[in-house]
């Protein structure tokens, strides 16, 4: 039954959340040139097609990205979209690194004040900002890659479940 109170509740002085999330279903970016976005994350980054929906990508047995075309849609180039994003979680940021250069992206790292620096050899040493890669996609999306164990992304910054 929906009720409309708060999804944020009290138990035992601290607030929980009323429901489980079991895992992001999806991510969604608008793109405005279908063939370049799908260049990017099917060619490049070797996401594969979803089996039913051609515009869909597999992330994992669980998440997909869903691309959307909107040919007329205006790139915001805000603040605000500078730095709105989703992260992919890999094994090895030195391979996501590899993969980049070699098919001329621009990646860079990030600090928390939105500083950046350029990456540009296999040499440098992945230790500026928050220490994880980012990309942007044809469209401008931002796209981050983190590797656990890797800058902030310590194993005890995994998030935990406080409550039952």
């Amino acid at each position: 039954m929906v009720t409309g109170e708060s999804i944020l509740a009290v138990w035992e002085g601290k607030p929980f959340m009323r429901f489980k999330v079991e895992a992001v279903n999806h991510v969604c970016l608008v793109v405005k040139d279908r063939d370049a976005a799908e260049q990017f994350y099917n060619g490049l980054l070797g996401l594969e097609r979803h089996h039913k929906i051609s515009t869909w990508f597999v992330l994992n047995e669980q998440s997909t990205l869903h691309l959307v075309h909107i040919p007329e849609a205006e790139v915001d180039n805000s603040l605000y979209h500078e730095v709105q994003h989703f992260a992919l979680q890999v094994p090895d940021l030195q391979e996501i690194l590899a993969l980049l250069l070699n098919n001329t992206q621009k990646p860079f790292q990030m600090d928390f004040e939105g500083k950046t620096k350029d990456v540009t050899s296999l040499d440098d040493p992945l230790d500026f900002g928050i220490g994880t890669l980012f990309v942007y996609d044809p469209d401008g999306n931002l796209v981050e890659f983190v590797q656990i164990g890797r800058g902030i992304f310590t194993p005890d910054m995994l998030p935990r479940v406080t409550h039952a």
